[in-house]
């Protein structure tokens, strides 16, 4: 008899904090690896009005969410190279029909996009950095010190949703129970605003129970924030790599009798 095959993620149970429009994919894999995805935005993502730029020579988007509500400004750009953080920040710029020229192979941040061989900086080059509100100041610095000339618009801002006790005393009522075996955690906002709308029970749950990340600033960020639980250190920020690190951590759990 053929063994049945059971799915790497058999009652695994996931809270997913992404804004809901971005959760939806990464819960629709942990579904189909047989998990439990709840879905508890931590995140809403608000518009902003940016002013038109100038042409340029390089455009680089930070994020999904800044190609979402940044792609209109490339129609004063001119002919710009489109560099990507990340493989899903790339994806996002494919679905618009948008050419990526630079995407790292390997990590989603800054310093990643920093390091790739084909990011050719040279003094008096153009560019634009389209991000989020209060993003981190180290390309607009790295591009300013090689030279560049550098545009930065902001257009869209995270905030803090806004949840109904209610529907927090359920959620907190589960996870006393042992319904929540992971949180992903995928920003350092995401862990700032969770913590933010949890009570204290809530928070004192979070601290014990098991986390995933998605980069080593966001794993410091929990430590400093009293997380004990395992951390588990996806390789990036896509589903694939989240859905990967979050099986390989359920079989080990299973394997030293963690989980039933």
């Amino acid at each position: 008899m053929i063994p049945k095959v059971v799915p790497p993620l058999t009652d695994a149970t996931i809270l997913v904090t992404r804004p809901a429009a971005q959760a939806e994919s990464l819960c629709a894999q942990i579904e189909r690896f047989g998990g439990r995805a709840m879905r508890f935005a931590t995140i809403a993502i608000e518009p902003l009005a940016a002013p038109p730029v100038e042409p340029c020579d390089l455009v680089v988007f930070v994020s999904v969410n800044a190609v979402e509500h940044g792609k209109h400004l490339l129609a004063n750009a001119g002919a710009p190279r489109i560099a990507a953080i990340g493989k899903a920040t790339a994806a996002a710029l494919k679905a618009a029909n948008i050419a990526v020229d630079c995407v790292p192979e390997s990590g989603f941040t800054s310093e990643a996009l920093l390091a790739h061989p084909q990011l050719k900086l040279e003094p008096g080059m153009r560019a634009l950095i389209v991000r989020g509100s209060g993003g981190r100041e180290l390309l607009q610095q790295t591009f300013a010190d090689r030279g560049l000339i550098v545009q930065t618009r902001e257009v869209y801002q995270r905030v803090c949703p806004t949840v109904d006790a209610n529907t927090i005393e359920a959620l907190e009522n589960e996870w006393s129970e042992g319904g929540i075996d992971v949180v992903t955690l995928t920003s350092v906002t995401n862990l700032d605003h969770l913590m933010r709308m949890l009570t204290d029970r809530g928070r004192a749950l979070l601290a014990a129970t098991p986390v995933l990340v998605v980069s080593e600033r966001i794993r410091q960020a929990a430590i400093a924030a009293g997380l004990r639980g395992e951390t588990i250190l996806a390789p990036a920020a896509d589903d694939a790599s989240i859905v990967g690190a979050l099986a390989l951590w359920h079989a080990r759990a299973r394997e030293v009798g963690q989980l039933p």
